[in-house]
């Protein structure tokens, strides 16, 4: 009878520890799962943060593109006129004209590059 008593106890044992085994991989497995949860919550946080300003910087200065597009053919167009009226174009206007095409060289490749820079910014789905 000990004897029995004795293997009974092994086994109640044994089979502890194996149902302790499976539930500490349990534990690993949802541990794993909630780091990777934990990361991409934490990513796609970052990644939103970072691009609200960029998307914000982007509008100001596609704005200002078409914007001074818009003045510059107002400006070729006040030429035209002026030059059928033979009459001078005001100084401003030509001062207005110089600042205006620097604007339009330089923000149509800024708006190119900021649009590469937010195009470029990981999907945020895993």
């Amino acid at each position: 009878m000990n004897t029995l008593k004795t293997i009974y106890d092994k086994i109640g044992k044994t089979e502890l520890a194996k149902h302790e085994v499976e539930l500490g991989l349990a534990q690993d497995i949802k541990s794993a799962i909630d780091a990777t949860l934990l990361f991409k919550d934490k990513r796609s946080s970052a990644w939103n943060k970072a691009s609200t300003p960029l998307i914000g910087l982007y509008d100001i200065l596609r704005l200002e593109y078409q914007s001074a597009l818009t003045a510059s053919k107002g400006i070729i167009d006040l030429k035209e006129k002026t030059k059928t009226l033979g009459i001078d174009i005001p100084p401003k206007m030509l001062e207005n004209e110089k600042v205006i095409n620097e604007i339009l060289k330089t923000s149509k490749s800024k708006v190119e590059q900021l649009n590469k820079i937010i195009n470029s910014i990981p999907n945020l789905v895993l």
